[in-house]
This record gives structure tokens, C-alpha cells and sequence, in this order.
């Protein structure tokens, strides 16, 4: 299965999701500092979000899991130049091509958009809610 451009946006939110449920703190504080942070994960799913701040890694096995396509690796550079608004170029090394794709989003409305308890049982129940990607895609770029 092909990894389409909206895909691979929605999936690094996912990453972003998945290493503030880590490590809010740590994550907020690479994420939100002004300069350069990298996210990057292999096929294993093992994944490292670092920058200027500190370096946390995690498992990226969930997201990986819900993506149709064979990923190896995912690199994603981001440049954080003015607090909030962040730029990203990522790079998805799939089984025989490499997508990337390339935007910027509003890191305080990914952080806040369905993190609390209530959202994450929801999604817990009924899996990702459409609405729910559909509200990442607008986050991430469309």
C-alpha cells in the first residue's frame, strides 16, 4: 500500500502524540525551544525525538502499526522560529521509495488538540476517530 503526503503529515503527529504521552515535559520543552529538534524512527519502531533540550526516546511501534505502508525509516527535521509555529521536512524511507513531505504547524494546537483523558478513552474504544485525523490533517498542513 502507498503512503500518501496527507498520511505521512497525520503520522508525524501521531510520533509528536505518542512522545508527549511519554514525556510532556521533555517533549514540550525540545518542541517548543527555539532551533532545531530531529524525530526519528526505525522500522523496529524505535524512536528518538531530540534537540537543544534533552533527547527522548520511545516507542513508535503504535504509529507504525496503523500505517499501511512497509516503513523503514522516518527522519524528521523541525525548525522552531518562533515559539509555537514549527516547520518540518520529513523523510519516509518506504520499502522501494522515499516520500518526503514538507509544512508547518502550530505545536500549542497539536499539543492541546485531543490530549486529555476523556479523548484518549474515546479513542481507546472506537480507535482513531476519522474526525479526530481528519482535525491532524488541518494541524499538520493539509
Amino acid at each position: 500500500m502507498d503512503l500518501k503526503r496527507t498520511e505521512a503529515k497525520v503520522t508525524i503527529a501521531k510520533f509528536i502524540e505518542l512522545a508527549y504521552s511519554k514525556d510532556k515535559g521533555l517533549t514540550a520543552k525540545i518542541m517548543a525551544k527555539k532551533g532545531n529538534a530531529k524525530l526519528t524512527v526505525d522500522q523496529n519502531g524505535n524512536a528518538t525525538l531530540s534537540g537543544s533540550a534533552g533527547i527522548l526516546t520511545f516507542s513508535g511501534t503504535p504509529v507504525l502499526e496503523k500505517v499501511g505502508a512497509k516503513i523503514k525509516r522516518v527522519s524528521v527535521n523541525f525548525n522552531n522560529k518562533d515559539g509555537m509555529k514549527v516547520g518540518y521536512t520529513a523523510t519516509f524511507d518506504l520499502e522501494f521509495i522515499k516520500l518526503s513531505v514538507s509544512g508547518d504547524f502550530d505545536l500549542e494546537k497539536l499539543i492541546t488538540s485531543c490530549s486529555g483523558l476523556l479523548c484518549q478513552a474515546a479513542r481507546a474504544l472506537k480507535g482513531r476517530h476519522h474526525a479526530y485525523d481528519m482535525e491532524l490533517q488541518r494541524i499538520m498542513g493539509h
